[in-house]
């Protein structure tokens, strides 16, 4: 029966005591309504029913994360401050700012909370009406294709430097504060496209003011079964997404870490949460606290040779 797991309680002594005893703050580097935010309002409840206490979701929006990230970092490490975070954002956005606020060693990662695609968008009349036009522009004309994107270090970001790359084309991206800015900018024609994580779009998707291209998740969006991935548009492998994961303090005790994760995993195997975070446009993505660590360090590596590489400059 949905919700049953979230029955039964998820506690244990550590050497401070029983956690949790109090409520518990998650904060998300995202405004309300954002991606991030959904994810931490469809995660939270369900969180506060498994560790009987309050879990309570602060926005703190700006930076591609890193005021909410950086206030995780300095927190107190006994479980009581997390923060949910889009992996990307998370190794990137410090990397843009001198000195760095802080560094992926800062967190102990939960586990990872859900998966979601982008998508690559023009307005509906766009002189654009696939992706191998803009594609071919943009590798004939470079920086003549506004790009925009929802801020320096964000995973819409990532994927246009990664697309740069695949294309061996430049363009010219342009960073806003979050989607919403972005979106405005193209449909007010400001910008010839966007790269933004798919749920941001739904309602100009819907309404037909824009017009998707393609996605950057290996399959296909369930929202957009009929836009095709990169991968298929030629581009093998390609996959760029925002993967949400759940982090707490470095140094937080290891008793503690285990239960914030086995709490996590009931959540993530329940299907009302499931059903949630699918209708938010994303999916449900469990791992594990070795496993999302794992994660966390592959990508700090792929960010540090990006700037190695010269493909983003550091702060």
């Amino acid at each position: 029966m949905a919700g049953a797991a979230l029955a039964r309680p998820v506690s244990a002594k550590t050497n401070a005591g029983t956690f949790p005893t109090r409520s518990i703050t998650l904060l998300v580097g995202d405004a309300r309504g954002g991606t991030l935010d959904g994810a931490a309002r469809a995660v939270g409840p369900a969180l506060s029913k498994v560790l009987r206490q309050p879990v309570t979701v602060e926005n703190r929006p700006g930076a591609a994360g890193l005021s909410a990230q950086t206030a995780a970092a300095k927190a107190k490490p006994d479980g009581y401050t997390l923060v949910l975070a889009g992996t990307t954002g998370l190794v990137l956005a410090p990397r843009l700012v001198a000195p760095p606020p802080y560094t992926v060693e800062a967190f102990a990662g939960l586990g990872s909370v859900s998966e979601t695609p982008l998508v690559i968008e023009v307005p509906a009349s766009s002189r654009f009406q696939s992706f191998a036009e803009l594609a071919a522009h943009a590798k004939s004309h470079p920086d003549a294709v506004r790009i925009g994107h929802a801020g320096n270090g964000t995973t819409s970001h990532l994927a246009i430097l990664r697309l740069q790359q695949r294309l061996d084309a430049r363009f010219a991206a342009v960073p806003y504060e979050g989607s919403a800015p972005a979106i405005a900018a193209l449909l007010a024609g400001n910008i010839d496209a966007v790269v933004d994580q798919l749920p941001n779009s739904f309602g100009q998707l819907r309404a037909g003011a824009v017009k998707p291209l393609a996605v950057t998740s290996l399959k296909r969006a369930a929202d957009l079964p009929e836009t095709p991935t990169l991968n298929e548009l030629g581009l093998k492998g390609f996959e760029v997404a925002t993967v949400a994961g759940l982090l707490a303090p470095a140094k937080t005790p290891p008793a503690t870490v285990r239960i914030l994760g086995d709490a996590l995993q009931k959540v993530l195997d329940d299907p009302a949460v499931q059903a949630k975070l699918k209708s938010l446009g994303s999916e449900p993505r469990a791992m594990s606290p070795d496993a999302y660590d794992g994660l966390l360090k592959t990508e700090d590596a792929a960010a540090a040779q990006m700037i190695k590489d010269g493909v983003l400059k550091a702060g």
